[in-house]
């Protein structure tokens, strides 16, 4: 997968919206209509994200068309699950309705924070969501204490399937604790309730802690995935890999071929891909240095 760069497409300065001035995280694309909308994490002061969009278009997703200038997801009550954030994951569209998979963000007291996931839904193709539920779909358990997020959906047959990210530990990395986490997968009749037993995805290597942000699709019958990976000495770069039964995936990190730029906005980090396929291209929505402080940009497949 040859990408070549195509450049930032925003930033907290882009709008001058109060409640985004830091990071841009986890972009989601998704075609509506006649636009490209990208759905954003966008983090206020304080680092806490919520879900806004901006529309793009589809021959050339450089030129931005419109945006929400209020949230369409906001801050959770005090004392949810979601109060300090949450972020884009994955989008289902099922009987008219569109689904949106969520990570929920609550800061604790002696580890930086819990990270699980929620389900909202809109009637109005994305102009607005409503949360199905106050509390997550997939809630701590005793292997996954810290984090059950970042969840990728898709409805194979009659189950759904989510590829979520899967966190039980910290470490001290030196300047701040860091989570250990790495890919699970599970299967369900309901698209709002995963209770089965998680298979493993995708495990860590090297110096690696963290795996999140999956994105898979079917190609000639096989799974592929692409990942965001975390390591001690790259920090976070994008990796890939395939499956012949959609639950295991063999890592082929080398065969992304998209890497930091020698200076700017996406120099130090690269994170959180997601693809979408228009009439003009495949394209790759990513954020960059300082889980996109420094921004999002794009990356367009060469054929």
């Amino acid at each position: 997968m040859q990408w070549e760069k195509c450049g930032k497409i925003l930033d907290a300065e882009t709008f001058g919206l109060k409640w985004f001035r830091l990071n841009a995280m986890t972009p989601v694309p998704y075609m509506r209509g006649d636009a490209l909308r990208l759905f954003v994490g966008m983090c206020d002061e304080e680092n806490r994200s919520r879900v806004g969009y901006i529309d793009l278009s589809p021959k050339n997703p450089s030129e931005i068309i419109g945006f929400s200038p209020s949230p369409v997801l906001d801050l959770g009550e005090k004392g949810m699950c979601d109060e300090d954030g949450c972020l884009p994951s994955s989008l289902l569209l099922e009987d008219g309705k569109l689904y949106f998979y969520y990570s929920t963000y609550q800061r604790q007291c002696n580890v930086p924070y819990a990270i699980f996931s929620g389900l909202a839904v809109s009637n109005d193709n994305g102009d607005s969501f409503t949360r199905l539920h106050k509390v997550p779909i997939l809630d701590r358990k005793d292997d996954e204490l810290f984090q059950r997020s970042a969840i990728e959906i898709q409805k194979i047959g009659d189950k759904y399937r989510i590829w979520y990210t899967s966190g039980c530990g910290w470490f001290d990395r030196g300047d701040k604790q860091a989570p250990f986490y790495d890919l699970k997968c599970l299967e369900s009749d309901k698209k709002d309730e995963f209770l089965g037993k998680p298979k493993l995805s995708l495990k860590l290597q090297g110096d690696e802690y963290g795996l999140t942000m999956p994105q898979v699709w079917r190609e000639n019958g096989i799974f592929k995935m692409i990942y965001s990976v975390r390591s001690v000495s790259k920090g976070y770069r994008l990796g890939y890999g395939e499956s012949e039964d959609g639950i295991y995936f063999h890592r082929m990190d080398e065969k992304m071929e998209i890497d930091v730029s020698p200076d700017g906005f996406d120099s130090e980090m690269i994170c959180f891909g997601r693809m979408i396929t228009v009439e003009s291209g495949t394209y790759l929505f990513y954020s960059g240095n300082h889980y996109g402080r420094g921004g999002i940009g794009y990356a367009r497949l060469k054929v």
